[in-house]
């Protein structure tokens, strides 16, 4: 008998401890996606959701700029997180590197913008304030996409 209560205050503990009220819950920070890429994809699709991938790098200032100013706005938060599946790519990560190069991202940051398909919709080079981008971001939510077809490189060197 004196086993089972000690059992199930423990559980009881647990259980209360491990509870997370949404009120606990930052609510003026976006929702990255914090799984791999190819998770996030799935999701995505799953959801149904228009995706965002955020290219940025560690050593970029702009993209702190961006993450201090226009990704702290509250406004801009709420809308990203009901209506976007949003993804962080660090461009330094091996990862990273490799979906850069899927899209052709060579300035930082860029911001891609993909149906719930996942097709290719657009893409925003540079920082932006974030009522600009909001409002951006409202027009191409319902656009369909298209499949992304990378430049093609030429390595012919010539001499």
């Amino acid at each position: 008998m004196r086993l089972q209560l000690t059992l199930l205050l423990g559980v009881t503990l647990v259980t209360l401890a491990s509870y997370t009220s949404l009120e606990n819950v930052p609510q003026n920070q976006i929702d990255f996606y914090q799984g791999s890429y190819d998770d996030f994809l799935r999701e995505a699709k799953k959801l149904k959701k228009p995706i965002l991938l955020d290219f940025w790098a560690s050593w970029c200032g702009p993209c702190k700029k961006l993450e201090n100013e226009t990704f702290s706005n509250p406004s801009l938060v709420s809308f990203l997180n009901t209506n976007y599946m949003v993804y962080k790519v660090d461009i330094d990560s091996f990862d990273g590197m490799a979906i850069a190069d899927r899209f052709s991202v060579d300035v930082y940051p860029t911001l891609v913008l993909l149906d719930a398909k996942t097709k290719y919709v657009g893409r925003y080079r540079g920082f932006f304030p974030a009522d600009y981008l909001k409002n951006e971001l409202e027009r191409a939510k319902s656009q369909k996409g298209k499949h992304f077809i990378a430049p093609k490189i030429n390595t012919t060197a010539s001499l």
